[in-house]
């Protein structure tokens, strides 16, 4: 099949997940095309030019040359003689302004004439995305069914909530699937106007089959090796982790592996205690690494001011297949991944009370880790695992590419 996966930029760092997808779909022989919104040269392909990359905007337009385009095509219209395919794209962009949505007005500037071609699927990820997907597919400059990827803060954010909440609307009526990555999403789609039949949970998963799981049944360190890893923002709750071992009794040693906005505060807050250790910016590579010499992996996720949410973390997914005990909280669609006291452990958000407790109780060895160890593995390989996600991927294209037809 010809299958686009659609993104406001690429390649993007963080997104490990959106390039695992599109390399599942390379793995199983389909004709794949990046179609990217615009494109860094900062970052290197990770897929080292196995599919096609095709930017959307090539350079910066600016304010004079999107006002051009609208300008030319507003007075093309009008003409007896205009084209069709000029009126349509006037149209799309006078749509866009309705709703205070400008991006379609530098997406067709950038591309001008340029068709971005017919696919059988177009696979967008992040509901915005989908969105601007759906208005170049209205310009005829794009052809093919349309699924959106919704992850986290394309459903939590605020600000951009507020922004994009009648252009998802419009995203429900007229694409084709809506693949929300988790349930607690799914149900959210749905209470704002999306159509059951179009809205089916697709989650992000890990290559179990290639990520080594430590023996279950094995003692505890002394003292007790915690590792985090993330991002240093605000959601990830970095904060209650470091609180929660400040304040923990029991001998343990805390592993920082990240960085970002927070970098300062997260250190000063940990400022004098020598077991916790800011490791910096690490390689995939090296983050399995410490995890295969740790006891436990800690990631007290929260929802942030502005209201941004995690997804589903794949680090968490990533510890539990490597046999890793783990400790997050009741956000987002975390418990759709950790059952507590049976695959991991849980505690609330912003509680790091909950936390020291919990790694308390683990030290004195009030659970059995070597069955939560093997139920953690045994939940991530059956419903987080790639092998099975790719094929559902492809499935889903398949029955777009059918309706298509």
């Amino acid at each position: 099949m010809k299958i686009a996966f659609f993104l406001a930029e690429y390649p993007v760092a963080s997104e490990t997940f959106v390039v695992r997808q599109i390399r599942g779909m390379l793995d199983k022989g389909h004709d794949v095309t990046i179609v990217a919104g615009t494109s860094s040269e900062l970052v290197p392909d990770p897929l080292n030019g196995r599919a096609k990359i095709c930017v959307v905007r090539g350079g910066k337009a600016g304010v004079w040359q999107t006002a051009k385009t609208t300008l030319s095509l507003a007075i093309s219209s009008l003409s007896n003689e205009a084209s069709k395919q000029a009126r349509r794209q006037f149209k799309v962009i006078a749509s866009g302004l309705r709703h205070r949505f400008t991006a379609p007005v530098a997406d067709i500037s950038g591309l001008g004439r340029r068709s971005l071609g017919s696919f059988d699927g177009i696979v967008a990820h992040f509901g915005p995305a989908g969105v601007r997907a759906m208005y170049l597919r209205e310009a005829g400059l794009l052809a093919g069914p349309i699924a959106t990827v919704f992850h986290g803060v394309d459903m939590t954010d605020k600000h951009l909530i507020r922004r994009y909440l009648p252009l998802y609307r419009k995203l429900f009526l007229e694409t084709e699937l809506l693949l929300p990555i988790s349930q607690l999403w799914r149900k959210l789609l749905l209470q704002w106007g999306a159509s059951g039949s179009k809205t089916k949970v697709l989650r992000m998963g890990v290559d179990v089959d290639q990520i080594a799981a430590l023996p279950d049944e094995r003692s505890l360190n002394r003292p007790l090796r915690i590792l985090s890893a993330a991002r240093f923002v605000e959601k990830k709750g970095l904060r209650y982790a470091i609180e929660g071992i400040r304040n923990c009794e029991e001998a343990v040693e805390l592993r920082i592996i990240g960085y970002g906005p927070l970098d300062r505060e997260l250190k000063a807050l940990a400022s004098g205690e020598r077991n916790i250790i800011f490791m910096g910016k690490q390689s995939h590579q090296s983050v399995f690494s410490e995890l295969s010499r740790s006891d436990l992996f800690l990631l007290p996720s929260v929802t942030a001011e502005s209201g941004d949410m995690e997804g589903v973390p794949v680090s968490l997914m990533e510890a539990m297949a490597a046999g890793v005990a783990v400790i997050s909280t009741r956000h987002s669609g975390i418990p759709e991944l950790i059952e507590d006291g049976v695959s991991g452990f849980l505690v609330d958000e912003h509680d790091h009370v909950g936390i020291t407790r919990t790694i308390t109780n683990i030290a004195s060895g009030a659970f059995r880790l070597d069955e939560i160890r093997r139920n953690a593995r045994a939940k991530v390989a059956r419903d987080f695992n790639n092998i099975f996600l790719d094929d559902e991927l492809e499935k889903a294209i398949q029955g777009l590419s059918r309706d298509k037809a």
